[in-house]
């Protein structure tokens, strides 16, 4: 058998260099999907320079790393992750779209508390401020027992309080009942022993500021940070799900854009193995940074969809299936721009030179769009299917009455698809009705077409 990283095709403007060993060369695009995937699991770990190693990743590689990896394990990065690298973790976890999750930045903070008090006061301490602001004002409320109007316990409900070890306020948890792994109190005790100035001067804030005035601030800082990682907000990553635009650009300059992402995480370039017209394009780009360029809108383009689609990113197996979509999106967008006079087969090597030659001209986003404008004719089409009221009837049955047989559920799974917010092709994996995929080539396409007019016409036979 080949190795994966030997055993590729080339298209015959990329010369194929020989090693005395008879072995291909890698083409740039494969190095550095390579080298992407060192960065990565136990092997990472054994490295002799941990600590260097994780100062070297960017923000977003290190936040994949971690999350592959699970806590445990990755105790050892997190130790010596630098306060952007956490910040950035922080910002992907934390938020559910524009609220903030108290109990996601307490999952961060358990494995530093595990480590010691003095660990979890200084990890704490070195967020962003307003984050630390908003953690405790969701979690405890402060009362100057001087000042404050404090209120008479409530013997209907649990009421958990305690005095700070200065003795100038009296706290009180929010939620009791709320199961965290590391205690508000714990960590504030914690804080009083590292910095009793700085513990002393958020809890004077907390008292004074509005909770949804510094979750507003937080809020607007932390969408400052996404964007420099490539992440647009839900409303602005929603273009991709737009009409094409008619009328090819002009050239664009192919420098990378300074940014915080500069390179693909090893979680986005696995699925970016897979030979596809994208993948067979990008392999041509041969000028380092004219692919440089193209791998930092790839990410961007990535993690649009991620918003796009509503994802969190910290699932792994959900962000995989996401990067799947977007390469096969792209890549119908190519073969769908590449058919434009003269047309040329799609697995031929002249299909890949245009595709090449399209990538010097369109941004990767636009890419995107050709591609799902493409599909949109199958959910044109399925929705004027289901005008027949046959049709209808059968797709609107309620559960309990659906049939059982295998290939009713593949039909279903199969309609389903394409009435997504961008259709996909579904119904094609007997072992697992519900497997989704985008739409890859136009032959996908014309597949599907030919699929829902039997269906359709199955129907329109029937008395």
């Amino acid at each position: 058998m080949f190795s994966p990283w030997t055993h590729f095709a080339y298209h015959q403007r990329t010369d194929k260099k020989m090693t005395e060993n008879n072995i291909i060369e890698l083409t740039p695009f494969r190095a550095d999907l390579a080298r992407a995937l060192t960065r990565r699991g136990e092997r990472f770990l054994a490295a002799a320079d941990l600590a260097g190693e994780v100062a070297a990743l960017e923000p977003l590689e290190a936040y994949y790393l971690v999350r592959e990896m699970g806590f445990e394990q990755a105790l050892p990065i997190l130790r010596v992750l630098s306060h952007e690298q956490l910040q950035a973790c922080l910002d992907l976890d934390c938020w559910n779209r524009y609220d903030f999750t108290v109990d996601s930045l307490d999952e961060w903070l358990a494995p530093f508390a595990a480590i010691d008090a003095e660990t979890l006061a200084q990890t704490f301490l070195s967020l962003d401020y307003v984050l630390q602001l908003l953690f405790l004002t969701q979690t405890v409320t402060a009362y100057d027992p001087d000042t404050d109007q404090v209120p008479p316990e409530d013997e209907g409900h649990e009421t958990v309080r305690a005095m700070t070890p200065d003795g100038f306020y009296l706290l009180e948890l929010k939620e009791p009942g709320l199961a965290l792994k590391v205690h508000p109190f714990t960590l504030l005790d914690a804080l009083y022993q590292s910095d009793p100035g700085a513990t002393h001067r958020l809890l004077s804030e907390i008292r004074v500021d509005l909770p949804t005035q510094i979750e507003e601030e937080a809020l607007r800082f932390r969408s400052g940070r996404m964007e420099d990682l490539g992440f647009a907000t839900p409303g602005e990553a929603m273009v991709l799900f737009s009409r094409p635009p008619a009328h090819q650009p002009l050239p664009r300059p192919q420098e990378p854009l300074d940014s915080a992402v500069t390179r693909l995480p090893s979680v986005y370039a696995a699925p970016l193995l897979e030979t596809t017209l994208l993948q067979r394009a990008l392999s041509l780009v041969t000028a380092p940074n004219s692919l440089s360029r193209l791998e930092q809108e790839l990410v961007w383009v990535i993690n649009s969809a991620i918003m796009a689609y509503g994802e969190k990113p910290q699932d792994i197996e959900h962000i995989t299936a996401i990067v799947s979509r977007v390469r096969d999106t792209i890549s119908l967008g190519l073969e769908v721009l590449t058919q434009e006079k003269p047309p040329c087969p799609p697995d031929g090597a002249q299909a890949a030179a245009k595709a090449a030659d399209l990538l010097e001209i369109w941004p990767l986003a636009d890419l995107f769009r050709h591609g799902y404008g493409a599909t949109m004719i199958l959910q044109e089409e399925v929705r004027q299917a289901l005008a027949e009221p046959r049709f209808a009837e059968w797709y609107n049955l309620p559960d309990t009455e659906q049939s059982d047989e295998p290939a009713d559920r593949l039909e279903r799974a199969f309609i389903a698809g394409l009435l997504g917010r961008q259709p996909l092709r579904g119904g094609f994996d007997p072992g697992n009705a519900e497997t989704v995929r985008a739409f890859a080539c136009l032959a996908e396409i014309a597949a599907a077409q030919a699929r829902l007019t039997r269906l359709t016409a199955h129907f329109r036979s029937q008395p």
